[in-house]
């Protein structure tokens, strides 16, 4: 990975370089060109501009026929010349022909030597979400988390006796909130939606932000008559007329739908999505 680095890099001096070296060549020709000579040697730097620019823009193919195409329509024009009129090819005029293929293949040594750091970049980031056990927004655990618990507190609740239930609380309206609230604003609703459910359960039980609509999941160690004591509190405190005070200059209204169901070894076994989906199908009864 780091002789990958490090080549990714190399092209991408050698190729800054190459194309600093044709825009100077270019400019160059252009300030020294003679006057007869001046207007197509301006078509041809706004030629190269352009070619350079799609390959800029990662449209490789596009800047290749650009370039080609100005090389051979340019090549074209002064052989007409030559053979029709008898002018001689002034020298500046190989220059124009060579110039739009050298300036894109450096534009495009440039992009290849950056395009092999972003794949690393993209690689790197995949390996690191694929460890990341926090919700960065509300600080909460998330769904990967959610799966390794639940099997961890089920052998636990299972050894010692215990009842295990699994809570679903989500946003009723969420589209809506989502398209009133900037972003900003509606972040800082979810996270004040994880803070009220953190603070309505005991200690001993966990909270989890399982998707990026404010859902979130709370496994408790009681029976199903306890986590709707649980479910009681949370209610209670998101109905609060203040729990949201502050977020938009106008109130707004936050409900839940809010599921739970306790878990049964014989229905679901280790069947931990089975488990969390048919809690996520018990929320259409919450009305």
């Amino acid at each position: 990975m780091v002789k990958k680095r490090v080549m990714g890099y190399l092209l991408q001096d050698v190729g800054l370089i190459l194309l600093l070296v044709c825009i100077f060549t270019g400019a160059l020709t252009l300030g020294n060109v003679s006057k007869d000579l001046f207007l197509e040697s301006v078509i041809m730097m706004m030629g190269i501009c352009f070619a350079i620019l799609f390959a800029g823009f990662k449209l490789t193919s596009f800047a290749i026929v650009t370039a080609g195409f100005e090389v051979l329509v340019y090549t074209v024009y002064r052989l007409y010349l030559a053979y029709t009129y008898f002018y001689n090819i002034p020298v500046v005029c190989y220059i124009w022909i060579a110039l739009p293929i050298a300036a894109v293949g450096a534009m495009n040594l440039f992009i290849s030597g950056n395009r092999k750091t972003e794949l690393e970049n993209e690689v790197l980031k995949e390996q690191v979400e694929e460890l990341v056990m926090v919700n960065p927004l509300t600080g909460l655990y998330n769904l990967r988390s959610l799966y390794y618990d639940l099997k961890k507190q089920i052998s636990y609740v299972d050894r010692n006796g215990m009842k295990l239930s699994f809570m679903i609380i989500e946003l009723r309206y969420e589209p809506e909130l989502r398209s009133i609230l900037t972003r900003l604003q509606y972040e800082t609703l979810l996270q004040r939606l994880a803070l009220y459910v953190a603070d309505a359960i005991r200690t001993e039980d966990r909270v989890y932000s399982i998707d990026n609509k404010g859902t979130v999941g709370v496994l408790l160690t009681c029976d199903k008559l306890g986590s709707e004591f649980v479910a009681k509190r949370i209610k209670q405190k998101i109905s609060d007329k203040n729990a949201f005070a502050g977020i938009k200059n106008i109130s707004i209204k936050v409900e839940v739908r809010l599921a739970c169901l306790q878990y049964i070894k014989e229905e679901f076994g280790d069947d931990m999505i089975k488990f969390k989906q048919k809690v996520e199908s018990e929320l259409q009864y919450d009305v």
